[in-house]
C-alpha cells in the first residue's frame, strides 16, 4: 500500500513538472464551446479527473470485494454449524450402535448363562 503511495506521489510531480512547463494558453473545443486557458490548467484537471476516476473505480472494486467476503463468511458460518450438527448426529449413531452392542451381548451372555444352568 504505502509503495502505491509513493509511486502516485511521483507520478504527481511527474504531471506538475510537465504542467508548469507547458503552461502556454491554448483553446479548448468541448461540446461546441471555445474555451482560451492555459496548458498547465488542462493538464492538471485532467490528471484530477483520471485520478477521481480511478479512486471511484477502485472504491467499487473495494466494495464488491467486500460483500463476496461477507457471504463467503456467511457461508462459512453455516457450513460449519451443519458440520456441527452431523458430527452430533454421527456421534448418537455410534452411541446407538454401541448400545445395541451392549444389548445383543448381554442377550448373549443371558442366553450361554442360562443354558449353563440349564445343565
Amino acid at each position: 500500500m504505502q509503495l502505491w503511495f509513493i509511486i502516485s506521489i511521483i507520478f504527481s510531480l511527474l504531471v506538475a513538472t510537465f504542467a508548469v512547463l507547458n503552461s502556454g494558453i491554448v483553446l479548448i473545443k468541448f461540446f461546441g464551446f471555445d474555451y482560451e486557458m492555459a496548458q498547465s490548467v488542462v493538464i492538471l484537471v485532467s490528471a484530477g479527473l483520471g485520478a477521481a476516476i480511478a479512486t471511484f473505480l477502485g472504491l467499487f472494486s473495494r466494495i464488491k470485494s467486500g460483500l463476496k467476503n461477507r457471504e463467503l463468511a456467511n457461508n462459512l458460518k453455516n457450513s460449519e454449524k451443519k458440520l456441527e450438527e452431523l458430527n452430533v448426529r454421527i456421534k448418537d449413531f455410534e452411541l446407538k450402535e454401541m448400545r445395541g452392542t451392549v444389548e445383543n451381548l448381554t442377550i448373549n451372555n443371558s442366553d450361554k448363562t442360562e443354558k449353563v444352568q440349564a445343565e
